[in-house]
């Protein structure tokens, strides 16, 4: 299984892309994972939060394509434990879903219709954070995700 991860904009910090690293590099012993960055929308002043969720869903459509299996990651989605995650991995792999597109969004989100389009939409918590810890939780929980499925140590 090859995943691509879909980041809107840079991440602010240098200790978060070392931890992003860190787990990508442990990742990588499981399946393919490649980190895409999509350019984030300037907000200016009048700008709309739609707007610019919708010019940056452009974008993220226009590098995926519009049959790939998206998943995104959005405050209105499912949520899942990590048991779960692993449970849902799992069941792509047995479906032969090749190719995953995880999406996590920029400072205000994803656009409607980009959920609308997704597969599957979950949400890492009823709680917002900031997009960039997004990234890092999504990473370790996708190596938690697999070391459940291959009863690997590091879940206990």
């Amino acid at each position: 299984m090859r995943i691509h991860l879909v980041f809107v904009g840079k991440t602010a910090f240098a200790d978060m892309d070392s931890a992003i690293d860190r787990y990508l590099k442990r990742l990588v012993h499981y399946c393919r994972v490649e980190i895409h960055y999509v350019k984030a929308e300037k907000i200016l002043p009048g700008t709309g939060d739609q707007f610019v969720c919708d010019r940056e869903a452009e974008r993220i459509l226009k590098l995926t394509g519009r049959d790939a299996y998206l998943i995104a990651l959005d405050q209105r989605g499912r949520q899942l434990d990590s048991v779960g995650l692993s449970k849902l991995f799992e069941g792509l792999i047995d479906s032969a879903i090749g190719e995953v597109w995880m999406i996590v969004g920029g400072p205000v989100g994803l656009s409607t219709k980009l959920v609308e389009n997704a597969r599957q939409v979950l949400s890492l918590s009823k709680m917002t954070f900031p997009h960039d810890l997004a990234r890092l939780m999504l990473v370790e929980q996708l190596y938690r995700a697999f070391t459940i499925m291959k009863g690997e140590p590091y879940n206990r």
